[in-house]
């Protein structure tokens, strides 16, 4: 029979077991430990008799462990100085169960019994220690850090390197490598290659590292996808042993193979936009999918910052002209002012919002007194993303009475007399999206020119009429007898 395994072979085969048997020492020296610790009461003497088979036993598969480790280092890819720590530290481990061994059977060691459990402590810290640095060969020295929740991580002073929010809203300005490539590298490919972990000699933090490849030279051709190395294992069968991420590990989703490569096909730049390197339709569906959503409880129509409370007793004030004044989420700073209930709200009254203007951001003068005297005092409100003024006497004078209102998105004019001139000036609210016009006598022409400053803008002017439907209609025909 054929020997067909070589010699390193049996080497690798043996190391890979040491993430199975490194856990046997760890856990029966705890249970070494508590027994140690209840054997001190006399009523549980008796469990001291379990410690020598215990701690053989803990010996014995320590000892197997640094073999097995020492066997998996010489496959290399590893930070020098942490396995060396780790190796040293292992073999403390086995060194120090063996002697506790020894203190167990041996005549003179039995005096020794009171130092048994210090020992036993002392044992467990070389454990932690080990496998703490054994975790970082493996996952990487910031492996616990990054999935520490914020209020732990303040308290143990540590921070996430980085924030995993995009740094771009908008894909067309995400810079290629630095917004786009990078963090697909960081999350998938850098638990292997890096500082602390040198597999195939390959680092891949920067794109210099990139450059200058592994033990088998660069791993991208410039241009050539199809010819680098970093693109052709992505694409290897899941049971080839030159595949990357290997199996087990997580893979890389369809959208991130494609990216890299169009990247690389691009010549692998840096520091250049999406927009810049003129996307293929192909390219541009991945890009679109790699757009930043916005979270669930984002409300576009309240800003980000946060401003102080509002004042409890300009809130009063309001409040006492039948004005309702309410948050406009719990726990939020910022506050809807409605005068539903207020209809005699006048343009002597504005001076009541001030106080609020750094708070308000919807106000609903529908139905009120006010006129164009009270434009002046709106456009003070520089928080306001929402203006309700239907059937009001305003009309708008030439100025631009709301050219302070710069975060306004939404403003309804139904059932006003506006001015065409009114109008042209809201060209300067840059952010408005929707403007309601019903029965506002809005001229064609200038809601053309509105329409051209403020492409975004969706004019709506109301007076819909549906389509009739036969199912709609019911016909009555004469009976004849």
């Amino acid at each position: 029979m054929k020997i067909l395994a070589a010699t390193e072979n049996w080497n690798l085969f043996i190391g890979r077991i040491h993430p199975l048997i490194v856990h046997l020492p760890i856990g029966i020296l705890i249970i070494a430990f508590v027994l140690a610790l209840l054997s001190r009461s006399s009523k549980r003497a008796g469990l001291r008799a379990a410690l020598p088979l215990l701690l053989l036993t803990a010996a014995l598969s320590a000892v197997a462990s640094c073999v097995a480790g020492y066997l998996l280092s010489l496959d290399g890819g590893y930070d020098e100085q942490l396995l060396n720590t780790h190796l040293w530290l292992g073999i403390g481990v086995a060194v120090s169960s063996t002697l506790l061994y020894l203190l167990c059977v041996v005549p003179a060691g039995k005096r020794l019994v009171r130092l048994q459990l210090p020992l036993l402590a002392v044992v467990l810290v070389l454990v932690s220690a080990a496998g703490h640095y054994g975790g970082s060969l493996t996952h990487g020295d910031d492996y616990l850090v990054q999935a520490m929740p914020p209020a732990l991580q303040a308290f143990s002073g540590k921070q996430k390197a980085a924030d995993n929010a995009p740094a771009y809203t908008n894909v067309a300005d995400a810079r290629i490598y630095e917004d786009l490539v990078a963090p697909v590298l960081s999350s998938r490919c850098y638990g292997c290659h890096n500082a602390q972990k040198l597999k195939g000699g390959l680092r891949l933090e920067t794109l210099a590292l990139i450059r200058q490849g592994g033990e088998h030279g660069p791993v991208i051709k410039d241009s050539m996808p199809e010819e680098s190395e970093l693109f052709k294992r992505l694409v290897l069968s899941d049971n080839d042993e030159h595949r990357m991420p290997p199996k087990g590990k997580p893979q890389l989703a369809p959208r991130e193979v494609e990216l890299l490569y169009w990247w690389i096909a691009q010549g692998a730049p840096i520091g250049k936009t999406v927009k810049e390197l003129k996307p293929n339709p192909r390219i541009q569906l991945v890009l679109e999918a790699m757009t930043p959503g916005k979270s669930l409880d984002h409300n576009e129509f309240v800003p980000d910052a946060a401003p102080s409370a509002p004042d409890k007793k300009s809130v009063a004030a309001l409040e006492a002209k039948g004005v309702k004044v309410l948050p406009v989420a719990a726990n939020s700073p910022f506050v809807s002012v409605t005068c539903i209930n207020a209809t005699g709200f006048s343009d002597a009254d504005m001076t009541l919002l001030h106080p609020l203007r750094s708070q308000l951001v919807w106000l609903d003068l529908s139905g009120t007194r006010i006129t164009d005297a009270a434009l002046p005092a709106i456009g003070q409100l520089t928080a306001l993303t929402r203006l309700e003024l239907e059937h009001t006497a305003v009309k708008g004078p030439a100025a631009t009475p709301l050219a302070g209102c710069q975060e306004l998105r939404f403003l309804n004019l139904s059932g006003t007399a506006c001015t065409p001139a009114f109008l042209n000036t809201l060209g300067k609210n840059k952010k408005l999206q929707q403007l309601y016009l019903y029965q506002a006598n809005a001229n064609a022409n200038t809601l053309r020119q509105l329409q051209q400053q403020l492409p975004k803008l969706r004019i709506d002017t109301g007076g819909y009429r549906l389509e009739q439907l036969a199912s709609d209609t019911i016909i009555y025909k004469k009976k004849t007898v």
